[in-house]
């Protein structure tokens, strides 16, 4: 009897937290799909809109940029949308006047702490996909992955139907084709796992290209 061989779909890449130059140029050698850019003072990966212009400025064309967000106003959404992101990524409160008027689509994030976390969530046309995140943001740890995969599974059929998956938090090169495997998500999406030592600021391009090697290698189960 032949073995059965299942190919697991492999996801876009979004890298998060770009606060360098250096970071754009390694994402355009990794040629990753998205760049994200952190708008949260209270982020240790937060630039202000003129320094990530500056540094979106070295993507390519190919790279979609979004802006990270938490609990933004109109004023920061204006912000974004005249620095000609793709994408707005909301954490936190997704205020009706943000959702209104944002001509440009929404992630829109989950930080995962319980399953009613994921059923509270907004359902728009604007919003075309869903960040699913660990419960603490920035954490570098993953969320219950287990625990929740059947359920994810689900929401994913009926609730997120015909919208992006987004698997974030705490992955890196060991973990990511596991998350793969569980989810088949549409974009996994780093930040800490492609950062050196504390020390070092910004993102290693190293890491990042190991990291992406693992996620294009075909996936197997």
């Amino acid at each position: 009897m032949e073995e059965r061989v299942i190919v697991v779909k492999k996801p876009k890449i979004k890298i998060c937290g770009l606060t360098r130059v250096e970071d754009a140029k390694a994402l355009n050698e990794a040629q990753a799909d998205y760049a994200g850019f952190v708008f949260y003072e209270k982020s240790k990966r937060n630039v202000s809109i003129k320094e990530a212009e500056e540094i979106g400025s070295y993507l390519n064309d190919k790279i979609k940029k979004v802006a990270v967000t938490v609990n933004p106003d109109v004023k920061l959404l204006e912000q974004i949308e005249q620095a000609e992101f793709h994408i707005l990524q909301v954490h936190g409160e997704l205020k009706k006047e943000v959702l209104e008027k944002s001509r440009i689509p929404i992630w829109r994030a989950c930080n995962l702490k319980k399953s009613q976390d994921m059923e509270e969530l907004e359902h728009h046309e604007k919003i075309t996909g869903y960040v699913i995140d660990a419960g603490t943001a920035g954490s570098g740890e993953t969320f219950a992955w287990e625990e929740h995969q059947e359920e994810l599974s689900k929401m994913r059929e009926t609730v997120f139907a015909g919208k992006q998956f987004i698997l974030a938090g705490g992955l890196h090169a060991g973990n990511v084709k596991k998350g793969i495997e569980l989810f088949s998500p549409d974009v996994v999406d780093v930040s800490s796992g492609v950062e050196g030592k504390q020390e070092q600021s910004g993102k290693d391009k190293t890491l990042i290209l190991e990291f992406v090697k693992k996620v294009r290698e075909e996936s197997l189960v």
